[in-house]
Parts: structure tokens; sequence; C-alpha cells
């Protein structure tokens, strides 16, 4: 009987280490697979953000990558006239001009931008960016018709970034169609919530107001042109001299930031002109790269001016209602003032103080009329005090806005 017993219970002590490593099995499957559902969500949100710079790791179980920049396209789907059909193209009305293919979704498949040129003077551009380019009928996600002597591009963070001729601009008004220049440039982003490419607005104030004219710029610096660019200290005292009219005596100050390996910078721009006061100038080198990254001037404020609302990085629309605080004299603070595309005043107004002297809060309107009818474009609202002495501009603060 004794036996009988020790033999049950060898069987249950089997039975229980049985089970023990079944659920050790199952935990360590289900663990597994929360790493790599956490991957792949750290994966997707890091793809959506426009600031990553780096590529995307895949995990250890060989998942796609998301990669940033252009990607080369299958084989059949690069060819152009692979496109004609489905865009469609006209015969000596239009034709596909190029295809590029990126993960511009956020997600590790291509998409195609695929541009269309048009004939005639205006040598107008359509760009169509379609996802499931390998199907048989490739779904459209986004596009944009009539591009005045366009061209559009892949960003270095997967965003389209579109370039044209704004006939009614400050340099093309009234001039020939052979002399008119290409001025405005525009960025869109995939949005999920959307559905679709929407414009967003690049940071950067000065020396360029929108990324398709900052990557332009570094390809330049890499050769060797304007290498002021490369100094924090050079591109704030060029932003006071080229936005602010101050001479170029004035004084900049680093104060944090701006060395060779950084990628932010704060430097203060004192104007030599008697009353004036101090800019700070906060910036940052495009894409992060501290190996040979051109600076790019993110904001610049004022210990004297200071706007509320609207928020920076907002989308605008004609008139706007401007809140914030500054030193008023006589009841007067300064002057508000949009500017454009091209840093032209498109629209300002006087700031007048809640009361006559000292600091003051304000709200005021502001109307402003662009000269492009198309959409939306990237500009700046600034907020101006002046000089009582010589009526040049003492302190500014400026904030870059997308103005619709």
């Amino acid at each position: 009987m004794q036996s009988t017993k020790a033999r049950i219970h060898t069987i249950v002590s089997m039975l229980m280490a049985v089970s023990i490593l079944f659920f050790t099995l199952v935990a360590c499957t289900s663990n597994t697979t929360n790493v790599q559902t956490t991957n792949a969500t750290a994966i997707a949100a890091k793809a959506s953000s426009p600031t990553t710079s780096a590529t995307l790791i895949s995990s250890s179980t060989g998942t796609p990558q998301v990669q940033l920049g252009v990607q080369s396209c299958p084989t059949a789907i690069s060819q152009l006239s692979y496109w004609d059909a489905i865009v469609p193209t006209q015969p000596n009305v239009s034709h596909v001009e190029s295809v590029t293919c990126a993960t511009l979704m956020g997600i590790p498949r291509l998409q195609a931008l695929v541009t269309v040129r048009y004939q005639g003077t205006a040598s107008t551009l359509d760009l169509h960016v379609y996802d499931q380019i390998t199907s048989t009928v490739p779904m459209q996600i986004f596009k944009l018709q009539g591009l005045y002597k366009g061209s559009a591009k892949i960003s270095a963070y997967n965003t389209v970034l579109t370039a044209e001729v704004d006939p009614n601009s400050s340099i093309n008004t009234g001039k020939a169609n052979a002399a008119l220049t290409q001025d405005l440039f525009r960025e869109f982003k995939w949005s999920d919530g959307a559905g679709t490419l929407v414009p967003i607005t690049f940071p950067g104030i000065y020396p360029d107001l929108t990324r398709y004219q900052a990557e332009n710029d570094q390809q330049q610096v890499n050769q060797g042109t304007d290498p002021w660019k490369l100094s924090a200290t050079l591109v704030a005292q060029a932003l006071a001299t080229n936005l602010l009219q101050w001479p170029s005596s004035v004084t900049t100050t680093l104060v944090s930031g701006g060395g060779k390996q950084d990628v932010d910078a704060q430097v203060d721009v004192q104007s030599p002109s008697a009353g004036a006061g101090v800019i700070h100038v906060a910036m940052s080198r495009l894409e992060n790269n501290a190996n040979g990254g051109i600076w790019i001037v993110t904001a610049v404020t004022s210990d004297s001016l200071k706007i509320s609302t609207p928020p920076a990085i907002d989308i605008l629309s004609s008139p706007i209602t401007v809140t914030g605080q500054g030193n008023a004299t006589g009841g007067k603070i300064g002057t508000l003032v949009v500017l454009d595309h091209l840093y032209t005043n498109i629209g300002h107004s006087d700031v007048a103080g809640s009361t006559s002297n000292g600091t003051s809060a304000f709200s005021t309107t502001i109307s402003y009329t662009s000269s492009f009818k198309g959409g939306d474009q990237e500009g700046i609202l600034a907020l101006y005090a002046y000089n009582n002495a010589d009526g040049s501009i003492a302190t500014a603060t400026l904030q870059k806005e997308l103005l619709g």
C-alpha cells in the first residue's frame, strides 16, 4: 500500500512539474510579444515626429524598418510610364516627370510621390501621393495641383516639400513670365487624423523660413558657400541687420551653446543705437546635425515685449487678435506686423497699452492680405518697439506662424 502511495506521489509531482514548465513557456512567449509590440509602437511614434533625424531600428525579429528620407522604389513602380494610366496623363498636354518613394505615412511601407508636368508657359506641376503602390490599383492619399513653375521633393523627415511661383509676391508682381522667380515653399506631413498630408510649419525664422530653403542652403554650405551660416553669432548678427535694420556694428554675446558639437544656442544681440534694447535669439542646427549643420533661428524674444496669444507655430487667419505686454510710452507700445514668405509686410497695426506709461498689457486686432491665394504659407508675427531718439527698431519679438 505504501508503495502505491509513493507511486501516486511521484506521478503528481511529475504533473506539477509539467504544469510549471508549461506556464513558464506561456509567460515567456507573452513577454516576447509585449516587447515586440512596444518596439513597433515606438517605431511608429518616432516615425511620426518631424524632429527625428536617425534611421529607425527594426526589432531583432526582423520587423521592417521605417527609414527617413528617399528610398528606392520597386523597379516596376519607378518607371514613369507605369503611372500614365493611373494619374492619368494626357498626350501632348501632360507627362509624368518623376517618381520618388519614401515611408511618408510613418509605417514600414513605401508610398510614392508622383509629379506631373503640364506644357505651356506656366509649366504647372501637379503632385500625387499614392499608398499600396504595388497593388493593381494604387490608392491616392494626397493631391496638390497647379503649382506655377513648381517642383516637389521628399525631405529628410519624410515630408513632402513644394516650391512654386507666387506671381503676385513682392518680387514677382508685374514681371514677364520668363522673369518670374520660384519664391513660395511649403511642407506637408501625413496626419492619421486627417487621413492625408496636411500643411505644417518649419520652426525656422532666419536665414531660412522653410525646410525646402534650409535643405538647399545646407547643400550650398557643404560645398563651401556662405560659411557664416555655421556660426551662431554671425547668424544672429545677420538677422538683426537684415530683419531689424540694425547696423552691422551690433554686439553679439553667446549666452549658451553654439559650439561645434552643440545643436542649440542662444545669442544676445545689442544695437549700438542709443536707447536700443537687447534681443534674445534662440537657434538650433538643421536636423540636429552637430557635424556641419547650419544654424536656424527659431525665436526672437525681448525682456520688454511679449506676445501671449496666438502661440508660435499656430495657424492664423485674418483678422487675428494678439495679446501680450510691453512698455508703454504715452499709451503706445509699438507695432504688430505680419510678414509673409518673403519677409514682406502684409499687415500691421499700432499697439496701444492699457495704461499710459510703464509695463502694460495689450490686446490688438490686426488684418493682413496675402499675395498667395492657393493655400497656407509660412510667415512671421512680429512685435516691434521703436527708439524715441531716431525712430529705429529698439527691440523686437518674432515668432513663426502658418498664415492662412
